[in-house]
């Protein structure tokens, strides 16, 4: 049998810069580097992830 669970994730990044076009172009280079692993003792097999569709979309706040 599959199982199938959901991780929401909100991943918040806060960069220096001296205006909000350098701080785009600082985001621009940013990406989540993220991976599932196991931290037991007991062998797991992942059937399927989605983590391919990651993408760098990031939102500046004002």
């Amino acid at each position: 049998m599959e199982f199938t669970g959901l991780l929401k994730l909100e991943i918040e990044v806060t960069v220096n810069a001296k205006d909000k076009k350098e701080a785009v172009s600082f985001f621009d280079d940013l990406y989540a580097n993220i991976t599932i692993e196991n931290d037991g003792n007991r062998e797991i097999e992942i059937v399927y992830d989605n983590l391919y569709l990651i993408e760098n979309d990031w939102e500046l706040e004002d």
